[in-house]
């Protein structure tokens, strides 16, 4: 299994530098990548971004949004279970990184949700993420920069 932060996810529906990389690695592999809330959520707001900043008509944000739920239809993606507390307690650590990395809070939850899940390989576009990622020792981090 996969774990794809926002930065590779969107690169499933907006072309963009690292788009073709993303969907190569998701098409090697057969399993559904997890989607929960928070994926869901952010996914939405980026596109809905991408039409704010006059990267993407509105007609096609939705299109890619209708995708979404379609692929999640047809069990390309599943809602992983996540259990709050524990992810609540990676959250902590990892976040006294922070000092260090410079990582944003939504890049310390998907890191510490993915160590629930603990994917084969979880993949980012953000430099600082990505070194959050490797310190975990629990996932491959494709350098995809």
């Amino acid at each position: 299994m996969l774990y794809l932060d926002t930065s590779a996810f969107l690169k499933l529906y907006v072309r963009e530098a690292g788009s073709e990389a993303v969907q190569a690695m998701v098409a090697a592999q057969f399993e559904p990548l997890p989607v929960w809330e928070i994926l869901e959520m952010e996914l939405s707001n980026a596109l809905n971004l991408k039409v704010f900043r006059g990267e993407l008509q509105a007609d096609e944000s939705a299109r890619q949004y209708s995708l979404f739920h379609q692929r999640q239809a047809k069990g390309f993606y599943f809602l992983p279970e996540i259990r709050r507390a524990e992810l609540m307690a990676d959250f902590r650590k990892l976040s006294g990184l922070t000092p260090r990395l410079g990582c944003r809070t939504m890049d310390i939850i998907h890191v510490a949700c993915a160590m629930q899940l603990r994917p084969k390989a979880f993949l980012t576009f953000d430099y600082r993420q990505r070194e959050l990622a490797k310190t975990t020792g629990v996932f491959e981090v494709p350098d995809l920069v």
